[in-house]
């Protein structure tokens, strides 16, 4: 985008704050130039946001049920994806999804729960008991 292109739509997310945006000046080069946001980014956002909120009270629901572990319902709190919590963690997609098995996670090493804690930024009791979704 040229640098009189750049949007700047005051959005509310940033709360008057700006990002940092390359736009292409007038002379041809890329250029930093300040943006204080997008309507469209702020509406998809939004809605990312709200698909996490949606996926961590299904998550909880399941939690409460049984079929799933408090792991599931930290990631999606902390609006990770499946390969984000892989990717934080180091361990593989296919053990995050099974440590996401009830069984499996309560057989979990203090040391792969203590990464969990640490990834997610919570306690081990935290992390094992979940409060219910705001």
């Amino acid at each position: 985008m040229k640098k009189d292109e750049a949007p700047q739509d005051n959005i509310a997310m940033y709360q008057g704050g700006r990002k940092a945006l390359y736009a292409v000046a007038d002379e041809g080069k890329f250029e930093i130039m300040q943006s204080s946001g997008w309507n469209v980014e702020e509406v998809a956002t939004l809605q990312a946001i709200d698909e996490f909120q949606r996926l961590e009270i299904e998550a909880y629901k399941e939690f409460q049920e049984g079929k799933l572990s408090p792991l599931g319902v930290w990631m999606y709190r902390r609006r990770m994806s499946l390969a984000t919590l892989s990717q934080c963690t180091g361990f593989w997609q296919w053990q995050v999804k099974r440590h996401l098995n009830v069984h499996v996670f309560n057989a979990l090493s203090p040391q792969k729960i203590a990464l969990y804690c640490d990834v997610l930024d919570v306690m081990p009791e935290e992390l094992r008991h979940p409060k219910e979704p705001q």
